[in-house]
């Protein structure tokens, strides 16, 4: 029996209707109905949670669902991965502050600059890995991510204004770097709208 189904017979059989469970999971009634329909599928504390509200063990729940088994190995495996993302993301702003505000030459740049490839490749590959499990693009999750590329943009829009407005000498690259994100930010946001309208067009 698939987890949906199992998941209504429990509720059933408790004589509960989804209001009450969904009021005792402190959930709304249409995530329990998602559930149910396996639209959609709790996470592991839910199921948890789920599992005591009902008395079934969680082999019970997810026996011969092989759907969720694996929705709940991605789970776990973006939970894995969250900090990389964290540790290459502190490095990348590492790096712009570093190529902001110090001056770099001789050895010290090439290592400096090789670092910085490095982790964009690592960025890159555990970006594919996510997409994977996620089934869905980052440029679709374009949303998730436009409040920081934009708050980026206008803070250093801001630091490059201060910058020629008092003759702070932050160095020539915060220019640079600012149009570069400028840039990929339109292009980010121009992508995901040409995605968007291809999938409603189709």
């Amino acid at each position: 029996m698939r987890f949906g189904n199992r998941l209504k017979v429990e509720r059933i059989k408790q004589d509960l209707t989804q209001q009450q469970v969904a009021a005792k999971m402190n959930v709304s009634r249409q995530t329990i109905s998602s559930w149910e329909t396996e639209n959609s599928y709790p996470d592991i504390d839910s199921l948890i949670r789920l599992s005591d509200l009902f008395q079934v063990s969680l082999d019970v729940l997810l026996k011969e669902d092989i759907g969720m088994k694996e929705y709940l190995k991605k789970k776990e495996a973006l939970r894995w991965i969250r900090p990389i993302k964290q540790v290459t993301l502190v490095i990348d702003i590492l790096f712009i502050v570093s190529i902001l505000f110090i001056r770099h030459g001789g050895l010290a740049g090439i290592f400096l600059f090789l670092i910085a490839m490095l982790n964009l490749v690592v960025m890159v590959r555990v970006k594919r890995f996510e997409d994977k499990l996620n089934g869905r693009p980052t440029v679709l999750r374009w949303p998730d991510y436009r409040k920081v590329f934009y708050s980026s943009a206008v803070f250093l829009t801001v630091l490059v204004l201060c910058n020629w407005g008092f003759h702070l000498h932050l160095g020539g690259k915060i220019s640079a770097v600012t149009v570069g994100l400028w840039l990929g930010t339109v292009i980010l946001e121009l992508t995901y709208w040409v995605r968007q309208r291809g999938q409603h067009a189709e």
